[in-house]
C-alpha cells in the first residue's frame, strides 16, 4: 500500500473544450485578460479558531481537542491518498469549462477556474488509467468543503456512481453517469439549492467488488467554486425578472447617488465583481470572520459577516473609514475612488485595511462582493439620513434663545447616506411576509450584537415599523422615518420642545433604475407617503418602543403653526465667488406679526457635522397677514475660502422667532457649491487589444489656485485603475489634461470613470462610454457600429448628470448588446471574431503583461514631460 497526501497520482485538471455551446452570455470568452499573479493574502492559511481561541483566552487543553486544520487533514482517512492493487484511478479531470461557465452564467469571471451556481446541473469528464468494468468497479465521487471536511457534518458529500446510468442522491446532491466510453466517463452533478457557497475539492474513491485489497482514495487536485443562484427557483436569492438579474447580479458598472435633497447627482462606480481577485477576497473575508461552514449557505449570515468585515473597526477588515478635511500622505481620499477593484486588490496584496472610505465607498465594495457571490444587491442612497444614537426613534436638534444651533447636543443628520439592499427570501422570519429587499450597511455607525455592522433588515418590516425584528430594524427606521424634534435650550440649561418636523427625514431614497442611467425613487418601499394616515399610524406604533416613550413628545402642546419658510441656497455659486444665502418667510396667520430671524452659515461635512461657523446675522421683518418676505445674507469669498473643505459643502441654519407669541421655528439644509466636471474626448469605437489614447481634461473655472492635483481613472476590462499626479499648480482659468491609455480586452460598451481632486477641491467626476469591437469588425468598412454614437460621451458632475443623449439613444439596445455582446446576429453566429483575428488577439499572456507594463511606463514618462506623473494602484498602493 502507498499512502500520500496532495496531489493525486498523475491527476491534473484539464480545460479541453469539446464544443463551444456558447450562449449569448459567453462574450467574456472573446478575449482573455492579461495574466494576474497570486499574492500573499490568498495563500495565507487562516485557522478556523484563531479569533475564538483568542477571546476564550489561556490554554484550552481541558476544554476541547487542540488540533490544527493541517493536522486534522493529515489524520483524516477520507482525505488521505491511498492506492492499492488493481483499483481504478483517475489520471485527469476535464471540467468542460466553457460549457459549464456559460450555462451557469459565470463566463464573465476573469479567473479561469470553474465557477458554478448551486442547485444547477454541471458536467465533467474523468479520464481513468484503464477502461471501467461495470461488473467489478465500485465508484464514488466526493466533494469536500471547508478547512475540516467531515461527512457527518455535511462537508463531505459522498455520491455513489451507478454504472447503469441511474441517478444517485446524497444530502440532496445528485450524480448521474451520462456517458461511458472506454476509460472516459462523463458525470452530471446537481448540487443542493441550499448548498454552502465557496470552494469545493473533488475527491474520488473506488474499489473492486468482493475485494478488500483493491482500493483507491484520490484527491484529484482540482476544485471549483459554488455560488448563490438567482436563476434557480429553489435558491433563496431567486429573481424572476431577467432584467433585474442582469442589473443586480451581472452588471459591473453603475451609479451611486450623492449630494443633497435639492442638489444631487449620480456618481459613476465600477463594481467589477467578476475581476480577479474579488471572488477570493469575498470568500477569504468569510474565513477571516470565522463564519462557520453551516452558516455559509445563508444569505443572512454571509451578509452580516461581510457587513462587519468590510469595515476595519472590529477585525482589521477591508476598508478604514475617515471623515476629515485633511488626509495623510500615502492614502487615497474617499472622493478619489472610482470603483471597488483597486481597493480589493490592495487588501488582497497587503492584508491590511485600505485607507480610506466613506459611506458610498463601503456600499460600492459590498455591492461588488455580494454580486460576485451571486446575491442580487444594489447601492441605495437616503437623503436627509438620520443617525439615532439613543434608540429614541427621534432626531433631536437644539438651539439657544438667540436661535443659534447648539451643535454639540444634536443628533446628526447626514445630507446623504449610502447603504445596500439585497434581494432574498427570509427563512428565519415568518414565511413569505418579509421576503424581498433587505437593507444592510457596512459603514461603521453603531454596534449590532457587539460588532460594527447593520442588517439585513426587511424593508417590509421598516415600512410597518416592526422595529423589534432582527436585524437593526429600529436603527434603519430612524434613518428613514424619524421625526425631528427642535428643542430650545434656555439660559438656565432647561429645555423645551419648540417644534416637531414630521416630514424631513428620509427623502428621495434612490438607486439606479434597471437598464438605464436614471434615478429610481424607492422611498415607498421604506415608508408610507409622508403625512398619510398610514405613515402616522406607523410612527405612533413605533413610539412605544422608544427609549423616550415616557416623555410623551407627541402629546406636548405646541400650538398651530404661525409661519412657513424656505431656505435659499447658493448651490450654483462657483468656488471662489461671493455667495448669497437667505430665507423666505411667510405669515400663515390672519394678523400682522413681527419675526426675528437668525441666519447662520457654517462649513460642514456631508455627515451634517459642522466644521466651522463662517458668518451669522440677526434680521427682523414685519409681515402682514399672508404676506411673505425674503431675507438675505452675503458671504464674501475672503470669509470662507481659507476655511473651505474640499467637499465644498456648507450648512445654512435659519431660526425664526415670532415676537408676539415667542414661538420658535428652525430649519437647516446642507448644500454644495457648483458641481464641476471632467471632459473625455473619446472616439466612436476602439479596437480590442489595440492601444488607444484619449484626453481627459479639467478646466479650472474656480477662482482658486489648486495644489497637488490628481486624476484617478478606472474602467473594467479597458483600463486598470491609475492615478495621474499633476506636479504644477493649476491656476484659475487653466486647463490641465492627461492622456488615458486604453487597452480593452472585452467587447461591447465599456464604461470609464474618472475623478479629479486637489488640496482645495474634491469630488469632480467624469465618465465616458466606449464601444469595443473585435479586430475583424474593426476592419469592416462601416465598423459595424452605425448605431453606437458614443463620441464625447461624458457623464459629468453638473445638474442631474445624465449621459449625453447621443449615448443613451445609441446604447439602449437589446439585452445582449447592453451586457456586452455584439448585436449583429451574423457576427454573433460567427462567434464574433474570425479565427485569424482570434489567433492574433490571443497573444502570450506573459508577453502581454510585460507589454502592458512597458506601455504604462512609457505613458508615465510622457506624463512627466507634460507636468504629470502616472502611477498604478497595483504597484504602489493608493498613493
Amino acid at each position: 500500500m502507498s499512502i500520500k497526501r496532495f496531489p493525486g497520482k498523475n491527476c491534473k485538471q484539464t480545460t479541453e473544450q469539446p464544443g463551444t455551446n456558447m450562449s449569448r452570455r459567453s462574450r467574456a470568452s472573446t478575449d482573455k485578460p492579461p495574466k494576474r499573479t497570486r499574492t500573499r493574502y490568498n495563500e495565507t492559511v487562516i485557522s478556523t479558531r484563531t479569533v475564538r481561541d483568542k477571546m476564550l483566552g489561556g490554554e484550552q487543553d481541558g476544554r476541547r481537542v487542540l488540533l490544527s486544520d493541517e493536522e486534522y487533514r493529515d489524520k483524516s482517512a477520507a482525505l488521505t491518498f491511498v492506492t492499492e492493487g488493481k483499483a481504478l484511478t483517475v489520471e485527469s479531470v476535464d471540467f468542460l469549462l466553457e460549457v459549464n461557465r456559460s450555462d451557469h452564467h459565470t463566463d464573465e469571471f476573469e479567473q479561469e477556474d470553474l465557477v458554478l451556481r448551486r442547485g444547477q446541473a454541471f458536467s465533467f469528464k474523468l479520464h481513468f488509467d484503464r477502461a471501467v468494468n461495470k461488473k467489478s468497479d465500485i465508484l464514488f465521487i466526493k466533494f469536500a468543503y471547508g478547512s475540516r471536511p467531515q461527512e457527518s457534518k455535511g462537508t463531505i458529500i459522498r455520491l455513489p456512481i451507478n454504472l447503469d446510468g441511474s441517478p444517485s442522491t446524497t444530502d440532496n446532491w445528485q450524480v448521474t453517469m451520462t456517458d461511458l466510453g472506454g476509460n472516459v466517463m462523463t458525470l452530471c452533478v446537481t448540487s443542493e439549492a441550499d448548498s454552502m457557497i465557496g470552494k469545493y475539492e473533488l475527491l474520488f474513491e473506488t474499489k473492486l467488488r468482493d475485494s478488500e485489497k483493491d482500493f483507491a482514495n484520490q484527491d484529484l487536485d482540482t476544485f471549483f467554486y459554488l455560488l448563490f443562484n438567482p436563476w434557480e427557483k429553489e435558491d433563496v436569492v431567486y429573481m424572476e425578472d431577467e432584467g433585474e438579474r442582469e442589473e443586480y447580479v451581472v452588471r459591473d458598472t453603475g451609479y451611486i447617488w450623492v449630494g443633497s435633497v435639492k442638489d444631487n447627482r449620480a456618481r459613476p462606480w465600477n463594481f467589477g465583481q467578476f475581476e480577479t481577485p474579488v471572488l477570493d477576497v469575498a470568500l477569504g473575508l468569510l474565513d477571516k470572520g470565522e463564519l462557520a461552514d453551516t452558516g455559509r449557505n445563508s444569505a443572512v449570515s454571509i451578509i452580516r459577516c461581510l457587513s462587519a468585515l468590510v469595515n476595519s473597526m472590529d477585525d482589521n477588515g477591508l476598508l478604514e473609514g475617515r471623515w476629515t478635511s485633511e488626509y495623510p500622505k500615502g492614502c487615497t481620499r474617499p472622493s478619489d475612488w472610482t470603483g471597488s477593484v483597486p481597493i480589493i486588490e490592495e487588501f488582497y496584496r497587503t492584508g491590511r485595511p485600505v485607507k480610506f472610505g466613506q459611506c458610498w465607498v463601503f456600499s460600492g465594495v459590498i455591492t461588488t462582493l455580494l454580486r460576485c457571490l451571486g446575491i442580487p444587491t444594489r447601492s441605495v442612497t437616503n437623503f436627509e439620513s438620520a443617525h439615532d444614537t439613543d434608540c429614541s426613534m427621534t432626531i433631536d436638534r437644539h438651539f439657544n434663545e438667540e436661535g443659534e444651533p447648539v451643535e454639540d447636543l444634536n443628533d446628526s443628520v447626514w445630507n446623504f447616506h449610502v447603504w445596500n439592499e439585497s434581494y432574498f427570501r427570509r427563512l428565519d422570519l415568518p414565511r413569505g411576509r418579509y421576503d424581498g429587499w433587505q437593507a444592510h450597511d457596512a459603514t461603521p455607525q453603531e454596534l449590532s450584537e457587539g460588532v460594527m455592522r447593520c442588517g439585513p433588515t426587511p424593508l417590509a418590516a421598516v415600512r410597518e415599523g416592526e422595529v423589534y425584528l432582527n436585524y437593526d430594524t429600529g436603527f434603519v427606521f430612524s434613518e428613514v422615518n424619524g421625526d425631528k424634534i427642535d428643542w430650545m435650550v434656555c439660559q438656565d440649561g432647561s429645555m423645551k420642545v419648540s417644534n416637531i418636523n414630521r416630514h424631513s427625514i428620509g427623502r428621495y431614497i434612490s438607486t439606479k433604475a434597471v437598464g438605464s442611467s436614471e434615478r429610481l425613487d424607492i422611498t415607498y418601499l421604506y415608508k408610507y407617503p409622508e403625512g398619510s394616515p398610514e405613515e402616522r399610524r406607523v410612527v405612533e406604533f413605533v413610539e412605544q418602543f422608544s427609549t423616550r416613550r415616557k416623555q410623551n413628545i407627541y402629546r406636548k402642546e405646541i400650538g398651530k403653526k404661525e409661519i412657513d419658510f424656505d431656505l435659499l441656497l447658493a448651490n450654483e455659486t462657483v468656488p471662489g465667488d461671493d455667495l448669497e444665502v437667505g430665507v423666505k418667510v411667510k405669515n400663515l396667520t390672519s394678523d400682522p406679526i413681527k419675526v426675528k430671524v437668525t441666519l447662520t452659515l457654517a462649513s460642514t461635512f456631508y455627515t451634517g457635522v459642522a466644521a466651522k461657523t463662517l458668518k451669522g446675522e440677526i434680521q427682523e421683518a414685519s409681515l402682514a397677514a399672508d404676506q411673505e418676505t425674503i431675507l438675505k445674507m452675503v458671504v464674501v469669498a475672503d470669509d470662507y475660502v481659507s476655511t473651505l473643505n474640499p467637499e465644498l459643502k456648507f450648512k445654512l441654519t435659519a431660526a425664526c422667532r415670532v415676537v408676539e407669541s415667542n414661538r420658535f421655528y428652525a430649519d437647516s439644509e446642507t448644500f454644495t457649491l457648483k458641481f464641476l466636471s471632467l471632459e473625455f474626448d473619446v472616439p466612436k469605437k476602439v479596437c480590442s487589444r489595440i492601444e488607444t489614447k484619449v484626453p481627459l481634461t479639467f478646466k479650472n473655472v474656480t477662482k482658486l489656485r489648486l495644489h497637488n492635483c490628481v486624476f484617478q481613472v478606472e474602467g473594467p476590462y479597458i483600463v486598470k485603475a491609475k492615478s495621474y499626479h499633476i506636479r504644477k499648480v493649476v491656476n484659475p482659468g487653466d486647463d490641465v489634461s492627461v492622456d488615458v491609455v486604453l487597452l480593452p480586452y472585452r467587447l461591447g460598451n465599456r464604461v470609464i470613470s474618472a475623478t479629479f481632486s486637489s488640496n482645495e477641491i474634491a469630488d469632480v467626476l467624469g465618465e465616458a462610454v466606449v464601444h469595443v469591437v473585435s479586430k475583424a469588425e474593426w476592419d469592416e468598412p462601416d465598423g459595424g457600429v452605425e448605431a453606437m454614437e458614443v463620441e464625447s460621451a461624458v457623464r459629468g458632475g453638473a445638474g442631474d448628470g445624465l449621459i449625453d443623449k447621443r449615448v443613451e439613444s445609441g446604447a439602449v439596445i437589446d439585452k445582449e448588446a447592453e451586457s456586452g455582446a455584439v448585436t449583429d446576429k451574423g457576427a454573433e453566429s460567427e462567434a464574433i471574431i474570425d479565427k485569424g483575428a482570434e489567433s492574433e488577439a490571443n497573444i502570450d499572456k506573459e508577453a502581454g503583461t510585460e507589454a502592458l507594463n512597458d506601455k504604462e511606463r512609457i505613458a508615465a514618462e510622457e506624463m512627466g514631460e507634460n507636468g504629470g506623473e502616472e502611477t498604478n494602484h497595483k504597484e504602489n498602493g493608493s498613493d
